[in-house]
């Protein structure tokens, strides 16, 4: 089951106020595998033959019975309850493939599949880069240029990079890095500063400090998603031992002002983290400029492939490594490093590097596009996070009585991918929790998020303003 069919799940069975169980699932799994196969949704008797689960039992378990089930994993009906929206159903004569969820994943460049087949067609390059005979050191440099590559792209020297398997692990390595030296060294538990608008690697790492007798401050946004830089400054103590933020807001591409920030965080002698993941290769983001400590990046937001990242370190912050075992990454994770993800990693960052400037400039034109078309396709509508200080390959829209759920599946039938959130949140059925730190009211607004990459153009956008009014007016008449 995918994940936008888990968003609509949780999201229903919250809304309905249904607990939902083993039996619940295996009737809904039934449901969504057997319409998958079909193209039709199963009957009373067909559920019960595959899962047990009588007719009466059906009524009972769900708010609207065999509707809810249909509803709930994105099968199209004729009319729905107000509690169980489900998704549309349009025909289209042109049925394309549009992707505007980048800012979940990229789709793999063609420059680093060919780079990737040529790396596994080479057997002298299948060596361990901790090995002295000469696979292993073929494999050593290929690793040693892609830091290289990475460092180049942020200005910093080879020795701050730490490869990681991706964002995640580089903002628990960072926070929880940070925290566990701090104990080690000291004895005592520290304080963090943050957010209300990070991403969940992060926030959840702060919630696991917290359960250790960490202390943390969440600091509120303001209005346009945007950090107060003086609620930060605010809430620094003398035994604050770390800030951590985000440059750019993965889910509405609004930018933190890092530069100030920095600036706070150096004259108090705190060091700053900040998670670069929906920033790298979109806007530039120098370490040393904006006073940056920790800065974390990823491999399949650019091009690259899934299960790579990077940690910067600046020289002179020490951390306690999350996994032991070995001396890799300058004894901050052991284990054999991902000789060819990496390799592609550094590829796609200097490619990235490269195409920065004429890239900014033709995001930037393509929002704009983007903003003048909605205005026309629904003037109901909003527009949640900054329009002009901001990363402009996300959009994050909210559209006044519609149900993101079913907007979602209902685009995703005519060939639209966008997502309701973070990708690392999807299936929880929860508001956003970056959207509620705004303050936008998520009941009267269902949002989605539209996020632009390198093979976005503006046919695509011409290809989801040609439907969305049409699929919009018929979620309307349903709710």
């Amino acid at each position: 089951m995918d994940s936008h069919t888990k968003t609509l799940i949780g999201h229903m069975s919250k809304r309905t106020k249904t607990v939902l169980t083993d039996k619940h699932h295996l009737v809904l799994d039934f449901a969504y595998e057997y319409y998958s196969k079909h193209k039709t949704g199963p009957l009373y008797q067909s559920i019960e033959k595959s899962t047990g689960v009588s007719p009466q039992d059906l009524e009972e378990m769900f708010p609207n019975g065999l509707t809810s089930v249909y509803t709930w994993v994105g099968i199209p009906v004729h009319a729905g309850q107000k509690i169980c929206k489900p998704a549309v159903s349009i025909q289209v004569d042109d049925l394309q493939q549009v992707y505007l969820d980048h800012a979940a994943t990229t789709p793999l460049r063609d420059e680093i599949a060919e780079c990737l087949r040529e790396f596994y067609g080479d057997p002298s390059l299948g060596g361990n880069p901790s090995s002295s005979n000469r696979p292993g050191k073929r494999a050593y440099e290929v690793v040693a240029e892609a830091r290289s590559r990475v460092s180049g792209c942020l200005g910093v020297s080879p020795e701050t990079i730490v490869f990681t398997s991706g964002g995640s692990e580089a903002n628990n390595l960072a926070i929880k890095g940070i925290a566990f030296q701090h104990l080690l060294k000291t004895g005592t538990k520290g304080h963090v500063v943050s957010t209300k608008i990070e991403h969940s690697s992060v926030l959840s790492c702060l919630h696991f400090l917290e359960a250790f007798g960490f202390q943390v401050s969440y600091v509120d946004v303001n209005r346009d998603g945007s950090v107060p830089v003086e609620a930060i400054r605010r809430v620094l103590r003398k035994d604050t031992l770390l800030v951590a933020t985000m440059a750019v807001n993965n889910e509405t591409g609004a930018m933190n002002p890092i530069l100030d920030i920095g600036a706070i965080c150096h004259r108090a002698g705190v060091p700053l983290m900040v998670d670069a993941i929906q920033c790298f290769g979109k806007r530039s983001l120098i370490p040393a400029e904006l006073q940056i400590s920790l800065m974390s990046i990823s491999g399949h937001k650019i091009g690259a492939p899934k299960g790579v990242g990077a940690l910067y370190v600046r020289e002179g912050v020490t951390l306690a490594p999350l996994i032991h075992g070995g001396e890799q990454e300058h004894g901050l994770r052991a284990g054999t490093e991902n000789v060819a993800n990496i390799h592609a990693f550094g590829m796609a960052s200097t490619l990235a590097s490269e195409e920065l400037e004429r890239e900014m400039a033709r995001l930037a034109d393509l929002h704009s596009y983007f903003l003048r078309g909605l205005s026309q396709v629904d003037r109901r509508c909003i527009v949640n996070g900054n329009r002009v200080d901001k990363a402009f390959h996300i959009v994050n829209v909210g559209f006044e009585g519609i149900d993101s759920g079913s907007l979602l599946l209902s685009l995703s039938n005519i060939g639209i991918s966008v997502s309701a959130g973070s990708a690392c949140t999807a299936g929880k059925g929860e508001s956003s929790h970056v959207l509620k730190a705004m303050g936008v009211n998520t009941d009267k607004y269902g949002t989605v998020r539209f996020s632009f990459g390198l093979r976005t153009g503006k046919k695509d956008i011409d290809y989801l303003f040609k439907y969305l009014p049409i699929v919009l007016a018929q979620l309307r008449k349903i709710n």
